[in-house]
């Protein structure tokens, strides 16, 4: 399937194809550098993109979103973005994350001056949620000399200066460093003068990077052990018995490119660190490190997946990589239990050992497994993935017709509905669940519409037929949305006064009243941050039931209610009952 690209290849054509497509959609391609990622044992530059933004949806939560074209951030009231964009950290919902990175890095102002600060709390915020490539390309369109502030312009130099490294241009790099100390630049940290002491390094200028870090030594109040023991092992003539200490817990975060850079240069191992302290951005260096130990390595893959960072492609490539044996794959159960748990390398696993079966009967035996196995530690949509085409080899029939659910449910996963109807046609009406099989055929109803009829009918049918194990504050959530959408039927009925108070807060009286008084203006992009500053961080089914009432209510109107079925699908998701 791979034979002819490297896994390496595969990763950065796919970060090529993403960033053409956000490109050719969403910017003047004459505005922007393209980014890059450098392969350690070659000297060609690919282009790359961090993370797909506008990609075809993988299913119905995920949906593409479309930035408001009448309207401009740089209109919001300044007090908004100084003094509430920063609490905006984490949205735990990926349709408004999505829309509320898009509204940032589409951010354009024909008076630079008089939106200073904007442009920097703007860059500042998309730098802080990981997003550098697109803090990079705003960076790239606006007036350096022009930016007012000293401290200002010395954050996006960061910017820059991370996102080279970040992006592996190393001759770029030392070329940005260059210009910063002709410029007598000041940089956090001493991070400009590590650089330069890393620059040296590369270009075997070694008795000039000793002396530069002696000086660093002397100038540091608190010695920066992680970059020292980093330069030591660069400028060490032999490695093979030195024990380096990789990176554990880094109150420098700025400095992460750098040390990532350096580690990579010299093949070191990147460890789980680096993922969980920018996802975004550096998990294609840990994808790509052949040092990494090959379960980091999934792990970074899998997360990115997930993310849009990367395609199944490349992920099957990796899961293809992983070495096991005849004997491994002979005793398929034992291999397994031999893993250990480790979840990563058994997802592998299964992944060689369908494709290497020959008769479509074992093959389809092994996948089943596979679902079962990645549903239970909720990586079943990879699973689903990375099987498509042994999927679609195998055709409907009789004899495999009591697995139709779980092959028409992967199916839906793969945004393939003929298939999954196909499969649920070939039903054998006695033996087959009637209620799921009508909860299939919903799903694809579901994600083939673009109307909110199949989830208005989908409610009404629900509703009412809870058990009393079901909660009162899910019971709660689903009366919101059989008012919001004005379904026919009767009220729920089977709550209870057992709890009168509610732990779950609301915002502040003045937030709520500039959301209704943004609602009745039909201000969009205001209305937008105001609704997601009010909820704080907090999933769809963490909201007080009147919050949730005026959030609906405000998605109604911001762009003509373009967000309101991926919100609503994601609310049913929460409270798993998709």
């Amino acid at each position: 399937m791979h034979k002819n690209k490297s896994l390496d290849q595969l990763v950065l054509d796919n970060e090529n194809n993403i960033e053409n497509q956000y490109l050719e959609e969403n910017i003047d391609s004459n505005n922007y550098e393209n980014a890059d990622i450098k392969d350690l044992n070659s000297s060609e530059e690919d282009n790359s993109e961090n993370k797909q933004d506008t990609s075809e949806s993988e299913n119905a939560n995920s949906e593409a979103v479309t930035v408001i074209n009448s309207e401009n951030i740089f209109d919001i009231d300044e007090q908004i973005i100084q003094n509430h964009l920063v609490t905006i950290n984490q949205i735990k919902s990926k349709t408004l994350s999505k829309e509320f990175v898009n509204i940032l890095s589409n951010s354009k102002s024909e008076n630079q001056e008089g939106d200073d600060n904007k442009f920097y709390f703007i860059i500042k915020k998309l730098y802080e949620i990981g997003e550098i490539q697109k803090a990079y390309n705003l960076i790239k369109e606006i007036n350096l000399d022009l930016v007012s502030k000293e401290e200002h312009l010395t954050f996006f130099q960061v910017i820059e200066l991370n996102y080279l490294l970040s992006t592996f241009k190393l001759s770029e790099v030392c070329e940005f460093k260059n210009y910063l100390l002709e410029k007598s630049i000041v940089l956090p940290n001493f991070q400009l003068e590590k650089t330069d002491i890393f620059c040296l390094t590369l270009e075997n200028k070694f008795a000039e990077a000793k002396l530069l870090n002696s000086l660093l030594k002397d100038s540091e109040k608190s010695i920066d052990q992680t970059f020292q023991n980093l330069f030591e092992f660069m400028i060490a003539e032999n490695t093979q018995d030195v024990n380096f200490e990789s990176i554990h817990l880094m109150e420098l975060k700025d400095l992460i490119f750098l040390y990532s850079a350096m580690m990579r240069i010299n093949e070191l191992p990147l460890k789980e660190d680096f993922i969980n302290i920018d996802p975004l951005n550096l998990a294609i260096p840990v994808i790509l490190s052949d040092s990494t130990p090959i379960n980091i390595r999934i792990k970074a893959a899998n997360k990115s997946f997930f993310d849009e960072v990367i395609s199944v492609d490349s992920l099957s490539a990796l899961y293809q990589s992983v070495d096991f044996n005849a004997e491994q794959f002979s005793s398929s159960k034992e291999t397994i239990l031999n893993l250990n748990d480790d979840n990563e390398l058994i997802m592998a696993f299964y992944y060689q050992l369908a494709n290497m079966q020959i008769f479509p009967e074992d093959r389809l035996k092994v996948i089943l497994e596979y679902w079962e196995f990645s549903k239970n530690i909720g990586l079943e949509k990879i699973a689903y993935s990375v099987t498509r085409n042994i999927l679609e080899s195998i055709i409907p029939s009789s004899e495999n017709s009591k697995h139709n659910i779980q092959i028409a449910l992967a199916h839906i996963s793969n945004q393939n509905y003929e298939d999954a109807l196909k499969w649920l046609n070939i039903s054998d009406n006695s033996k087959v669940n009637k209620s799921q099989m009508q909860y299939v055929k919903f799903l694809i109803n579901l994600y083939e519409s673009d109307d909110l009829n199949t989830i208005k009918e989908f409610l009404k049918k629900i509703n009412n037929n809870f058990d009393s194990n079901t909660s009162n504050q899910s019971l709660e959530t689903i009366d919101i949305l059989i008012n919001f959408l004005d379904i026919e039927t009767a009220l729920i009925s089977n709550y209870e006064y057992t709890k009168i108070s509610d732990d779950r807060t609301m915002p502040s009286y003045f937030l709520i009243r500039d959301i209704k008084k943004n609602m009745n203006s039909q201000k969009n992009l205001t209305l937008f941050l105001l609704s997601i500053i009010s909820m704080n961080n907090q999933n769809w089914n963490e909201l007080h039931p009147e919050h949730l009432n005026i959030i609906l209510e405000a998605y109604r109107i911001y762009d003509e209610g373009s967000l309101i079925k991926p919100i609503i699908l994601e609310i049913l998701n929460d409270l798993n009952i998709i």
